[in-house]
């Protein structure tokens, strides 16, 4: 029984981080699709591709909280995840996590909103911005992961 059990703990913790992953590659594709647009200059191709990356972007951000946390935290009252190594991990990095959420959230914020009024001047500088924060963010992310997949049972 118990052997069941870890097994299908491992299989959700892999979903999760394949599910997470996924999301990842899928706003790092649109934030390199976004940049062959420089220099930027706004016209209406180059408002729906930044839409378009807002969107992937919020998706992807919200997925470490919602599936990579959500599997750490309880569920049905009960610990997903009972390694405590993995799980000071995840607390130590939650911190930096949510200020890069938060960040992401601003730039969200100010180029998802009426694009018309958008400074494309200032669009470059953001944007490379956000490719630190998803460095950053990806970094994070994989000390998670990895401490998550890590066959240990401490």
């Amino acid at each position: 029984m118990i052997d069941t059990i870890t097994k299908e703990r491992r299989v959700q913790s892999h979903r999760m981080a394949k599910s997470l992953i996924t999301s990842r590659t899928e706003c790092l594709s649109q934030y390199k699709q976004l940049m062959t647009y420089k220099p930027f200059e706004m016209n209406e191709t180059l408002q729906e591709v930044l839409e378009d990356f807002c969107e992937v972007l919020v998706d992807y951000t919200a997925k470490a909280h919602f599936n990579l946390y959500g599997y750490l935290d309880e569920q049905d009252g009960k610990q997903s995840e009972r390694r405590q190594s993995v799980l000071d991990i995840a607390d130590s990095i939650y911190p930096s996590l949510l200020d890069n959420t938060q960040k992401i959230l601003d730039f969200h914020d100010q180029y998802n909103s009426d694009a018309s009024q958008m400074v494309c001047d200032k669009l470059e500088s953001c944007l490379s911005d956000v490719g630190e924060l998803l460095a950053d963010r990806i970094s994070l992310e994989d000390k998670v992961i990895n401490a998550v997949l890590s066959p240990s049972s401490q």
